[in-house]
């Protein structure tokens, strides 16, 4: 599952495309290195407010305004989050600082944080519906590509303020928001909530 939008995507690569190709002075690189950076936090604005959507859907409560549940201090701390001590700027930053990557490189680190945000928001806007006694679910694309431990969560439902632990020792409150990076980096999992 692809959590942003083909045309943004397709925008984003477009963006990456650019750096990498075309001859580009000190001044245009920091500028387009920042335009990368901004338009990264505007799709995991986006995939945190999807999340929302996704909360209110699975609790039955579509009248509500999912946006009016977003608390913006919640939503920042996600979408800084640091995963292995860094944040998805500083992962950008080094692919920006290494001549070996790839446009694969910078499309998989914006795919793999707006999953972790995507998760986060249907966490925390479950966590805010205030539906008492909220679970969550594990959902994985039941593919081939599934790593195991991923594939061990599968439909795996906890109370929302717990954790699911992998049999690996690992754990997260959702997907993407594991301590390993081995256990975010291309995960394609997603919650499901149950009032």
């Amino acid at each position: 599952m692809n959590l942003m939008p083909f045309d943004e995507l397709n925008t984003f690569r477009q963006m990456v495309t650019e750096y990498k190709t075309e001859p580009l002075t000190n001044s245009e690189k920091e500028r387009l290195r920042d335009d990368i950076e901004e338009y990264i936090e505007y799709l995991l604005i986006e995939a945190y407010t999807y999340g929302n959507v996704q909360a209110m859907y699975d609790l039955g409560l579509m009248d509500e305004d999912p946006e009016s549940l977003i608390k913006a201090d919640e939503m920042y701390a996600e979408i800084n989050k640091e995963i292995a001590g860094k944040t998805y700027r500083q992962r950008i930053d080094e692919r920006f600082d290494d001549d070996s990557s790839t446009v694969e490189d910078f499309l998989r680190i914006a795919e793999t944080d707006a999953t972790r945000v995507y998760n986060a928001g249907v966490v925390d806007g479950g966590k805010n519906s205030g539906v008492k006694g909220a679970r969550k679910q594990w959902i994985t694309m039941e593919d081939e590509r599934v790593r195991s431990t991923h594939e061990y969560l599968q439909s795996m439902t906890v109370p929302i303020e717990d954790d699911f632990y992998t049999w690996d020792g690992d754990h997260a409150r959702a997907p993407g928001l594991f301590s390993d990076p081995a256990n975010n980096v291309n995960c394609r999992c997603t919650l499901r909530l149950i009032p």
